[in-house]
């Protein structure tokens, strides 16, 4: 049986003297290094361009969910919500779209903050709220008795079908 050496107060006062000049050696960082930002979102005002966006980052979500990928699924909400705040500013559009706007983004918020707890069900849960949402919306914007009634005037643009 192999005994167990304990330093003595003059042999652990000897390491520290050995180690402190180590130290000195070795830069110190006044500053953290920089963290990247998230990558950039990039605006078109053709909205066919945007929701092809919206849509790629959701095929993340649902790969993220069949891979159980939460990092991933986190990282395409925070890209949805903000792809969705560039939309809503660069065309704004009347009350109804403002809601399911509104409730989109709060659905990215939800789907963020249930991948950041490893939450699954919450997660799949979500995801389908969010399509549902998304189809709601086109369903909207698509609705031809309401493009028929639209002013010259009215904000609202259909969402090109490709």
């Amino acid at each position: 049986m192999k005994r167990l050496q304990i330093l003595t107060p003059t042999l652990f006062v000897g390491l520290l003297a050995a180690t402190s000049g180590i130290g000195s050696l070795i830069p110190v960082c006044a500053e953290p290094p920089e963290i990247p930002a998230p990558p950039m979102v990039l605006v078109d005002d053709d909205p066919g361009v945007m929701m092809r966006a919206k849509l790629t980052k959701l095929k993340r979500v649902l790969d993220g969910l069949l891979r159980k990928d939460f990092a991933s699924i986190s990282r395409a909400a925070r890209e949805l919500k903000r792809i969705s705040e560039v939309t809503q500013e660069l065309h704004p559009r009347n009350d109804v779209y403002e809601h399911i706007s509104t409730d989109f983004r709060r659905q990215c918020i939800q789907l963020h903050a249930l991948a950041s707890e490893r939450d699954y069900e919450g997660v799949k849960s979500t995801y389908q709220k969010m399509t549902t949402t998304c189809i709601k919306c086109h369903e909207y914007v698509r609705d031809p008795r309401r493009l028929a009634n639209l002013r010259s005037g009215d904000n609202d643009r259909p969402i090109p079908p490709r």
